[in-house]
């Protein structure tokens, strides 16, 4: 991934890992409250401020990884751990996290402990280290699921950087970020109700280009509602609507057209909703 160019004057207010006395060149800022928001990614990383644009986000030996689940049900809380692999010679590094759906807009609840994670500055929606954690190489915090209108997809991503040791945010601080993509997973049953009646098996094939094809099986009779879905749960195609039998069914999932990406083909009868994952390609 390349960075995004950042002026001058943001480069100049990041705070970064550890603070030295004044020397002949600037000394890193204090890192009392980690890194400053904003640098995560997509949109900036860590290089606005430690080695600049020629620093490029992965291309050192080292990495930034992000290890959570792959999928989320509405409100559920979901554990998340940011490692970093210091390859720089330094035993300093850091590290920032957000959540985002397919706009970029923040979604979902983060907590953290104060102690090893922080929020950037106080803003609720950026993770970051603490002073007393950034020795560490790893930090596990929690993401809330949002109860209601919850996306179809949500994109974690995190920056870090992993420091030489000389105190300042130059070219020998290796610049490293990751993203993991978490999808809602929605399998709802009515209160009180049996087992779900039906089935929807994977679409295939998958990744597709023009055309996937998705059984599903109805124990009884029921009214169908099949839909594809964008990232963040808006209906893009209706494939199947109205009663069907019990019995063996197929549905027909028209891609054409569709720009490149996570879709989610949703399955509901009267009873709940399943759904299953689609990759558009081009």
């Amino acid at each position: 991934m390349k960075p995004t160019r950042v002026f001058a004057t943001v480069a100049a207010a990041c705070a970064v890992l550890f603070a030295i006395p004044a020397l002949t060149h600037a000394p890193a800022h204090s890192y009392s409250t980690g890194a400053p928001p904003g640098f995560s990614g997509p949109e900036q990383y860590c290089n606005a401020c430690h080695g600049g644009p020629t620093n490029e986000v992965n291309s050192g030996p080292g990495s930034v990884t992000i290890d959570a689940p792959d999928a989320y049900m509405p409100g559920e809380t979901v554990t998340v751990t940011v490692t970093v692999d210091n390859t720089a010679g330094g035993s300093l590094q850091g590290f920032e996290f957000s959540a985002r759906d397919g706009d970029l807009e923040h979604v979902g609840t983060l907590e953290v402990d104060g102690t090893t994670v922080q929020y950037a500055q106080g803003d609720p929606v950026w993770v970051t280290h603490t002073a007393d954690s950034n020795t560490d190489t790893a930090w596990t915090f929690e993401w809330v699921a949002p109860e209601t209108d919850p996306p179809a997809e949500v994109t974690f991503y995190a920056a870090g950087n992993a420091g030489n040791g000389n105190g300042f945010p130059d070219e020998g601080d290796e610049i490293y970020a990751d993203e993991h993509v978490i999808a809602l997973q929605v399998v709802s049953n009515e209160p009180g109700a049996g087992p779900l009646s039906f089935r929807l098996d994977a679409p295939f094939p998958n990744p597709v280009r023009a055309t996937a094809t998705a059984r599903y099986a109805l124990d009884r009779p029921a009214e169908v509602s099949a839909r594809l879905l964008d990232s963040r749960g808006r209906v893009v195609r209706v494939v199947e609507q109205g009663p069907r039998g019990a019995g063996a069914h197929t549905l027909r999932v028209d891609a054409a057209g569709l720009p490149a990406g996570a879709y989610f083909l949703s399955l509901s009868t009267p009873e709940g909703t399943q759904v299953q994952s689609v990759s558009v390609v081009r």
